[in-house]
């Protein structure tokens, strides 16, 4: 009768090897799966310090970007420009490439935002620009604190360029904000554009 055993082993040590080599394998899994498991938690991390931003941020803020997803406003770049979905009304002047909303923060026609889609020659949305009008420079200074607070979980440092404070997301997006207030009429430029 033949052994299966090779000659050079003895039965306990051919499995004790067999054991051995299935539970460094089994172990290798696991430690790949838990670095994969540790990768994905800490994306969702980022993501959810940033949505909980977003959720606990004011009306105003919320207003204006609308959602903590896509680039802003649910918006994704280079989406064709008859596909939008605004909820809000055309302004009385349009842009030559693109179109232009007002949204109204309040019931007074004091508080509210200019939001231009401007696109490229396919008529794809590559700029959105936000001309927002608050009554107030205090009101203003609080807007634009909330939103470098965001910028700067949802997209990291932030570079200064003269007036103007810009970060570079992940998602091949700059976003540009600026303080353009004058004497009478305070105000904030914010301009999200598709970098090439």
């Amino acid at each position: 009768m033949m052994n299966s055993t090779p000659p050079f082993f003895g039965k306990a040590t051919y499995q004790f090897v067999i054991v051995t080599l299935l539970g460094s394998l089994l172990l290798l899994q696991c430690n790949q799966s838990s670095n994969h498991d540790a990768n994905l938690n800490g994306k969702a991390a980022d993501q959810t310090q940033s949505q909980r931003f977003w959720n606990n941020a004011s009306n105003t803020l919320q207003k204006i970007t609308l959602s903590d997803s896509a680039v802003v406003r649910n918006v994704k770049w280079l989406q064709p420009l008859n596909s939008l979905n605004e909820k809000i009304e055309l302004s009385e002047t349009q842009p030559k490439s693109g179109k232009s909303y007002s949204l109204y923060l309040d019931d007074s026609d004091l508080n509210f935002v200019d939001v231009i889609y401007i696109t490229n020659e396919n008529n794809q949305i590559n700029k959105i620009v936000f001309d927002v009008y608050v009554e107030d420079k205090l009101n203003t200074i609080k807007l634009l604190t909330e939103f470098e607070q965001y910028f700067s979980i949802k997209h990291g440092k932030k570079t200064i360029q003269g007036q103007v404070s810009i970060w570079e997301s992940k998602n091949k997006s700059r976003i540009q904000l600026e303080d353009v207030s004058t004497s009478k009429d305070p105000g904030i430029k914010l301009i999200y554009e598709l970098i090439d």
